[in-house]
């Protein structure tokens, strides 16, 4: 992770905006550090016409406490920022680590790196935020909401973390992705197909598409297990984008050939799909890696998004 440089602190703004599922009563941003840190990678260059000078450009990194709407205490998110003014065109990815794991995840093994690299290369611009899914009552939280809404991370990511991340510059479906790791690649599936209309592409990197809930959050309840089983329902999909990477050497029967078989279950109801099986195991080394190639993924239909103000421009999966 790149050492701190000038040391940035900003207090959240009170006044009330517009967010895609209710107002931002109820959540505190309590505070945000900044320190300098890095961009992602394989993305599609600007034109020549459209840089600038990119050389010694660095991204700033913002760490926010949050409350969902169930929270009893803040937790953070690690946000990463290109240079120059916020703006609702300027895409945003939120990733959801897996478990054990925390926010801080992805930038303790190399991310600020990569992103600054990126930023230097003249790669375009989009925002990264880690959020945090540890539970409070429940250890695994899947990154879902419990039976009994005592747990509620999918709304502390949806309701919480978007409005904070995003603030006065809300983006549309088309400019805002989710992505996750293990646990977190479920999760991000789950909560885009749960939400529609709020993300418009979706990254699961050695994730999992049935429910497999250590700690209780759907109490055995089969309703509830059904609505948090993303292979049963492949057609809620429909309108999202869907990258799924998996580690060819992974050792968990609940992960290995998952991404093939949701795949094959997304095609079947017309949603793109991208299955990209590479070498590796269920570490952060192919993480890291994985992730690297969903930037080039995410960039395309970013730009696809941005050639056309008017909607979203949907492309053939592969």
């Amino acid at each position: 992770m790149a050492e701190p440089g000038s040391l940035a602190i900003s207090e959240p703004t009170t006044r009330p905006f517009r967010r895609l599922l209710g107002s931002l009563d109820g959540f505190t941003v309590i505070g945000v550090f900044c320190v300098l840190m890095v961009l992602p990678s394989g993305v599609t260059r600007l034109s020549g016409s459209d840089t600038i000078n990119t050389t010694g450009l660095r991204g700033t990194v913002s760490v926010l406490q949050i409350r969902g709407p169930s929270d009893r205490q803040s937790h953070p998110v690690w946000v990463w920022r290109p240079p120059g003014p916020d703006s609702a065109t300027i895409p945003v990815l939120y990733f959801l680590h897996g478990y054990p794991g925390k926010a801080q995840d992805p930038f303790a093994h190399g991310l600020a790196e990569i992103l600054d690299k990126l930023l230097q290369e003249g790669y375009p611009r989009f925002v990264f935020a880690s959020v945090d899914g540890n539970g409070e009552r429940h250890p695994d939280t899947e990154w879902a909401n419990s039976y009994d809404g005592s747990e509620l991370v999918m709304d502390r990511v949806v309701d919480a973390a978007i409005p904070a991340v995003e603030g006065a510059h809300m983006r549309d479906a088309a400019h805002r992705a989710i992505a996750g790791f293990s646990m977190g690649g479920y999760g991000a599936m789950n909560i885009a197909m749960q939400n529609p209309g709020v993300f418009g592409q979706v990254v699961s990197i050695a994730g999992y598409f049935v429910v497999n809930d250590l700690s209780d959050m759907f109490g055995g309840i089969p309703s509830v297990i059904a609505r948090n089983t993303p292979s049963g329902h492949p057609w809620r999909a429909r309108g999202l984008h869907v990258l799924l990477d998996e580690d060819a050497s992974d050792p968990s029967p609940l992960i290995a050939g998952q991404a093939a078989r949701m795949g094959r279950l997304l095609r079947e109801y017309g949603v793109p799909v991208t299955v990209h099986i590479q070498p590796g195991t269920h570490d952060w080394a192919y993480a890291m890696s994985a992730l690297e190639y969903s930037f080039t993924f995410l960039s395309g239909n970013w730009q696809q998004a941005a050639a056309a103000d008017t909607g979203w421009a949907h492309t053939s999966g592969s």
